[in-house]
């Protein structure tokens, strides 16, 4: 179980400046970057001080939430897409290698090294960027669902 402590001087503090029903940029940098090393724990528990009114701890909770669940949609598009645009490029890249062996001047030798290229560029997106993004997946899927406890005395 992973604890970060977000205080907030006033509701306004959590939301975007130009829009209210937004989380603002820098509490959802400073949550996502207390939560890099939360990959092990179960789940993440966030600690509010200075939200009094109830009415506002509701509508901070619905915002966090939220926001973490959109951000999970939009990993998962992105993993949808990458995932066929990358079966495109090891395509090219084979028929690249095939057509560099129909060939035996540089020309051959230049449709080798592209093939070879693009097969390398989705081997590097597959081993190095789709990791860190399902990583950041996994830790934005535990703030989708995070528990959030407020330290002050609920006015009602």
């Amino acid at each position: 179980m992973e604890k970060i402590a977000i205080k907030l001087d006033n509701y306004e503090d959590a939301t975007n400046k130009f829009n209210e029903l937004v989380l603002s940029d820098e509490l959802a940098s400073y949550i996502e970057e207390s939560s890099k090393h939360t990959l092990n724990k179960e789940k993440i528990i966030l600690n509010v001080n200075g939200l009094k009114k109830k009415e506002e701890q509701e509508e901070f909770n619905t915002l966090i939430h939220s926001h973490y669940q959109n951000k999970v949609k939009q990993l998962n598009k992105i993993d949808k897409y990458d995932d066929y645009f990358r079966l495109i490029l090891l395509l090219l890249g084979i028929i690249l290698i095939i057509i560099s062996e129909q060939f035996t001047s540089l020309i051959s030798e230049l449709f080798l090294i592209a093939g070879w290229v693009v097969v390398w560029e989705v081997v590097y997106d597959i081993l190095f960027t789709s990791i860190k993004r399902k990583r950041d997946l996994k830790i934005v899927k535990k703030l989708a669902n995070c528990q959030i406890n407020y330290e002050n005395e609920i006015d009602k």
